[in-house]
């Protein structure tokens, strides 16, 4: 019998090396846990990331509409008239709908004459991702609108 494969302690047989082999099946189950564990925080953080996104996106885009909306009268009623944005009640009126959303969304507003672009970010709290260290996930949708004036060489 070769003494290196084969010890005898108290009178029990065992092999060299079994002893080193205890507990991988455990380090290997734990291993697999944690990869899962991160797959389904992907899986579910990005996910609600993705649709906070597109949350965002759409309360922009809602929000340069209702800005496109505010003309500047007293150039529309000249002979003539243009459609001209009034840019003061523009970025007013897309900073309320902003507000109005609901959730603490944070809007960046450019106007000019005849444009409203609206910026909207958040800041997601994440539900899995955080026992890792990602506790948030910033997320932002733009839009930009114009004034609907029907369309191009139509005579009234």
């Amino acid at each position: 019998m070769n003494p290196l494969l084969v010890t005898q302690r108290g009178g029990r047989v065992t092999r060299a090396g079994h002893g080193a082999e205890q507990g991988s099946a455990t380090i290997l189950v734990v291993g697999l846990a944690i990869v899962l564990f991160a797959c389904a925080g992907l899986a579910i953080d990005g996910g609600r990331a993705i649709n906070a996104r597109d949350k965002a996106t759409d309360v922009a885009e809602q929000a340069a509409r209702a800005g496109s909306g505010q003309l500047d009268d007293a150039q529309l009623r000249q002979p003539g008239g243009a459609v001209v944005l009034d840019q003061a009640a523009a970025q007013l009126r897309a900073e309320q709908f902003v507000a109005d959303a609901g959730a603490s969304y944070v809007p960046t507003t450019t106007t000019t004459r005849d444009s409203v672009t609206v910026k909207v970010s958040w800041t997601y709290k994440t539900a899995i991702l955080g026992l890792v260290g990602i506790n948030s996930i910033d997320v932002s949708g733009s839009a930009t609108a114009s004034p609907a004036t029907g369309p191009k060489g139509a005579t009234p």
